[in-house]
């Protein structure tokens, strides 16, 4: 249990090179099996620590045995393990239903392990410079993740990924620099017992650090106008890899956003600073957005980017508005449309697989040769949209009430629209699954054969949809003393 913050992040990393070694073995699916037991090690390592974290208990872990603030820390609070348990489930997912498409592909799942241990180590990393490796680690991966099918559109795609995050990505150490001149330390707890001393003689700087970690931490969670690389990345990646970056990618985003802000200037400067304000005014602007552009698309997985975004601003909503109520929303809906967006696009995959091609328009019928997939999609658009009796609704009812109980009653009018909105974009292409008419395959086009391992995943998530809306205290057992840590 003591070692078990380096084991989470250590296991993923080490198997991810032995896959290599898998070649030199007579077992075909030597290289999927390490891949899933390793998530499944490192899960243990996690949940072996679940009587200690939600006892009040830090685990910290000193690499190379120097205590912060001069050595470099690990450690698990309930935040952490909330997110790093939510990292390891969809994971698993994903891998699973990779097993249908990428058989013996080594290099696939080595580059996958890779960007979950990014994911881990972003989320259990407490030094600040730590936190910037994990997230290159994280972005190199998914580079290559992007473009592992290797046709023209996706390096397109995964260039303009590069640009843009790199260029975040160099700024973020311009704001570590004047942290570190700042504080005289890395260390993220170390920074945030600084920060009230100096906040009132450093005002200036402090909201230079302020704003470069918001556009940093807003181009990788998808917030308007930051963007932009996500429909393109989204909708040209691999079915799985749009899996990993809408359920994973832009949630480390938030969590980074969740640790810092609210760790660094802690609930009164937030308040003091507007810094809340700031925050639910591009989730606002990113709530009616994303809607808006996802009605409009006729590519389905380009309209499911666009859908993340729009969800992505009902959680910055929650975030912004910073109390119990919002935070727990936040953190709910985090959760859920991590599940739901992840079966999204395993059903996406599974049609566009089946039919070879992409537009919504021509997908007329869609339920007569595949009604498994159809069914899926259609269970999965009501969670999202906020339909009882599934999650979806359960979060967007916390961050509604926490907006209504702190006052801001303005907040209605964008946040119902764009839940109208949701409903609208997501009824047109059932709608349009559901027509008499029938689809007409390519003559050319050899449909992929859809195997167990993709219905047992996308139909896993449907049930899992249905058994948090009906039962949520499972999940808030867990995300309400992670919101305590936000707000001690």
């Amino acid at each position: 249990m003591i070692n078990a913050p380096i084991l989470i992040i250590a296991i993923p990393l080490l198997s991810a090179f032995l896959i290599h070694l898998t070649k030199y073995t007579r077992f075909k699916r030597a290289a999927e099996l390490l891949a899933i037991l390793a998530l499944l090690g490192s899960g243990l390592a996690l949940f072996s620590t679940i009587g200690h974290v939600f006892s009040g208990e830090v685990i910290y872990y000193d690499l190379g045995s120097w205590p912060a603030p001069f050595g470099i820390s690990l450690a698990i609070d309930p935040l952490s393990f909330f997110f790093a348990a939510m990292s390891l489930g969809i994971g698993l997912m994903i891998i699973i239903y990779s097993l249908g498409e990428y058989f013996y592909a080594r290099r696939y799942y080595s580059l996958l392990l890779i960007a979950l241990t990014g994911i881990l180590g972003i989320i259990l990393t407490r030094d600040l410079f730590n936190m910037y490796v994990f997230f290159e680690m994280l972005a190199v991966a998914s580079y290559v993740l992007v473009t592992y099918k290797h046709k023209a559109r996706t390096i397109v795609a995964s260039f303009k990924y590069l640009i843009i995050t790199e260029a975040a990505w160099v700024f973020f150490l311009l704001a570590i620099a004047l942290l570190y001149v700042l504080c005289g330390s890395l260390n993220m707890d170390s920074i945030a017992n600084i920060m009230p001393l100096i906040y009132h003689s450093n005002q200036q700087t402090i909201w230079l650090v302020f704003a470069i970690m918001m556009v940093c931490f807003g181009i990788k969670s998808g917030m308007f106008p930051l963007h932009t690389w996500i429909p393109e990345v989204h909708s040209q990646a691999p079915t799985a890899v749009s899996s990993l970056l809408s359920g994973l990618i832009l949630k480390v985003g938030l969590y980074a956003m969740l640790r810092t802000f609210y760790l660094f200037f802690g609930t009164t400067l937030m308040l003091e600073g507007n810094v809340s304000n700031i925050i639910i005014l591009f989730g606002v602007v990113t709530v009616v957005f994303g809607a808006c552009m996802a009605l409009v698309q006729n590519e389905l997985k380009r309209l499911l980017a666009y859908s993340s975004i729009n969800q992505i601003g009902f959680i910055l909503v929650g975030i912004g508005l910073g109390t119990e109520l919002g935070l727990t929303g936040a953190l709910f809906h985090i959760f859920n449309h991590a599940i739901i967006k992840v079966g999204l696009f395993f059903c996406a995959g599974i049609i566009i697989s089946q039919i070879g091609f992409w537009e919504i328009s021509r997908m007329k019928g869609v339920w007569h040769k595949m009604p498994a997939a159809t069914f899926a999609f259609c269970l999965l658009s009501l969670a999202v949209i906020g339909i009882p009796p599934f999650n979806g609704f359960v979060s967007k009812m916390f961050i509604v009430e926490a907006a209504l109980l702190a006052g801001n009653y303005w907040l209605l009018l964008p946040l119902f629209l764009g839940i109208i909105l949701t409903a609208a974009y997501y009824f047109r292409v059932i709608q349009t699954f559901f027509s008499p008419q029938e689809f007409k395959r390519k003559e050319d086009f050899v449909p992929t054969p859809v195997g167990p391992f993709e219905h047992f995943s996308t139909f896993f998530l449907v049930g899992l949809c249905l058994l948090v809306g009906l039962f949520p205290q499972i999940v808030l057992n867990i995300i309400q003393p992670a919101v305590k840590v936000l707000l001690p």
